[in-house]
């Protein structure tokens, strides 16, 4: 079976085995190092916030031929935003913030399932002003409790101790 490709993306084409043609389009993430990113940053500054003196002098410093890449003006702009802000060019590590999973909602989640064992995590939460999945991930990452989402046993089946 040969599915042949629109007329403006022909010529893009892959065929795999089974005879299935497929557009292909692949994107190289360039990976440039800390040194080249330090002077992309000081040489944007130096040609009076110009991107495209910045990439004429990136190209010249590090030898690059006039057909290949160098970093893009939105990769520059990514770096002296980095910079401004942090002080650095390397790429910020990602990750949230814990706002729920707090010592304080823990101890007070471990507090109401030892005042009321037998109360649902729902009304926990409600009681709480946590959300619902909130209580049983602090029941079940933090408390190491099992928690059984069942209408019939919709009960805590563990032991909220200290």
């Amino acid at each position: 079976m040969y599915v042949q490709a629109p007329p403006a993306i022909r010529g893009r084409g892959m065929m795999l085995s089974g005879g299935v043609a497929v557009n292909s389009v692949q994107f190289e993430m360039e990976s440039w190092n800390g040194a080249q990113r330090a002077f992309a940053v000081k040489s944007f500054y130096k040609n009076d916030d110009s991107y495209v003196a910045a990439q004429r002098e990136f190209r010249k410093k590090f030898g690059i031929h006039r057909n290949n890449k160098v970093p893009s003006a939105h990769t520059m702009k990514t770096w002296v935003n980095d910079f401004e802000e942090t002080g650095s060019t390397v790429k910020k590590k990602g990750g949230s913030v814990k706002t729920v999973r707090t010592p304080q909602n823990i101890d007070a989640v471990r507090a109401a399932f030892e005042q009321r064992p037998r109360r649902s995590a729902v009304r926990h939460s409600k009681k709480l002003g946590l959300s619902e999945s909130s209580v049983r991930r602090i029941l079940h990452f933090d408390l190491h409790c099992e928690y059984r989402k069942r209408f019939q046993e919709s009960r805590s089946t563990c032991y909220v101790g200290p």
